[in-house]
């Protein structure tokens, strides 16, 4: 059977749009933005003066004493998730689809075939390997945690809106040298991210990602 030029071209980009994490440069900028403005927000819910918000989200506390008293990894493992942060980075793994590692300086994920770690890692060169996704079948399970990890940090901004009132965000995010997103966005720009469709919709990219930032020189 004969296959045209033009049915090949769009084989060839069906399978790269499913072997590919398909985030335009815009995304790619913001998302790298925003993770890093999630990060120290995580580091201030450990020290709320009303309490550590991590722990009372359900994470659980380890630190490298031995070496460092500041080098801790908060954990969260419930059912099939699993969760690892630490100031450099995040982990997300659930049960039968692996885990991921984004780093705090970039926001493209790296995979693996394993869905938690183990409690002595507290530095970026303890994790195990980490790598591009091969194959259909591990793409499939990376998006699929790719979204479910984004969906996750906006349920977790949804739920310290809900505990802590959104005065607390706002300084947590005042206090940040970079402010990027507004504080009472932060859980629907996650969903935004989380959602994966900028090729549906109807306004440009700069325009859909302006609701949720700051205007220039806000602090």
């Amino acid at each position: 059977m004969n296959i045209s030029l033009k049915e090949k071209a769009h084989s060839h980009k069906t399978t790269r749009v499913g072997q590919g994490w398909c985030m335009p440069r815009q995304i790619l900028r913001f998302g790298d933005q925003l993770m890093q403005q999630q990060l120290w927000c995580w580091g201030r819910d450990v020290e709320r003066a009303e309490g550590n918000l991590l722990m009372e989200f359900g994470f659980e506390r380890h630190r490298d004493c031995a070496i460092d008293p500041q080098s801790t990894c908060y954990r969260l493992d419930c059912d099939d998730l699993h969760v690892s942060l630490w100031g450099f980075g995040m982990f997300f793994g659930r049960r039968d689809l692996g885990g991921l590692y984004i780093n705090r300086f970039d926001f493209r994920p790296r995979w693996a075939p394993i869905e938690s770690l183990a409690e002595g890692i507290h530095w970026p060169q303890e994790l195990p390997a980490f790598a591009r996704p091969r194959g259909r079948a591990q793409w499939v399970r990376a998006r699929d945690l790719w979204s479910g990890l984004l969906r996750w940090i906006a349920d977790y901004e949804a739920w310290v809106q809900d505990t802590s009132g959104p005065t607390y965000r706002s300084k947590t995010v005042e206090t940040w040298l970079r402010p990027f997103v507004r504080a009472d966005k932060m859980s629907a720009a996650w969903q935004f991210l989380s959602n994966q469709n900028w090729n549906r919709q109807s306004k440009p990219l700069s325009e859909l990602l302006k609701r949720y930032k700051l205007p220039r020189g806000a602090k």
